[in-house]
């Protein structure tokens, strides 16, 4: 289930969604593996959820890994609300 204010990062490839989970993990920094919602999902079919305060963390990780999501969605009025994947979160 994705919360209120919940974000989910999409990625181009299951492989890549996978990769992403475990570097996440690895740092200590909470997220989950879920199915894509039907909403955004697009080509692959699972999504990483983490809720809003761990959005700085988990970008910074991801762009340390070389792993940024294709696409972001926060979850606000029960809609999904595309948010911007920038770059000035990798290092």
């Amino acid at each position: 289930m994705i919360n209120e204010d919940d974000f989910i990062a999409l990625f181009n490839s299951p492989t890549r969604v996978l990769k992403a989970e475990k570097a996440l993990r690895k740092a200590g920094v909470a997220c989950r593996l879920i199915p894509a919602p039907r909403d955004v999902a697009e080509g692959c079919a699972l999504a990483l959820r983490f809720a809003a305060e761990e959005q700085v963390p988990i970008l910074e990780e991801l762009g340390r890994q070389n792993l940024l999501p294709r696409r972001m969605y926060q979850k606000h009025a029960g809609l999904f609300k595309a948010i911007l994947v920038s770059p000035e979160h990798t290092v």
